[in-house]
């Protein structure tokens, strides 16, 4: 493996946020915040079945609805939950 394969995960130009929230206090809502209000150079897609918006950026139901595939998935569900959206990815 070269380093070259590591550019999306060091410089990915969408992250998918799975578990994106705005409940209060929420994970989800933090890394969201930072996140949606960060330096990124690219795309960060909220994803959360529950909500339409967050920060004023249009929230996916799920992953199947994503414009493309992101560079890097960041998962802030119930633990239950991670495997699926793994496998998702």
């Amino acid at each position: 493996m070269t380093i070259r394969n590591l550019d999306a995960l060091f410089r990915p130009t969408s992250i998918a946020l799975i578990g994106a929230s705005n409940q209060r206090g929420s994970i989800g809502t933090i890394l969201a915040a930072n996140l949606l209000t960060g330096p990124l150079k690219g795309h960060v897609w909220p994803v959360n079945p529950r909500h339409r918006r967050i920060r004023g950026t249009k929230v996916y139901r799920d992953l199947d609805r994503l414009p493309q595939a992101p560079d890097l998935g960041v998962i802030c569900t119930p633990p239950g939950a991670v495997p699926g959206v793994v496998a998702d990815l």
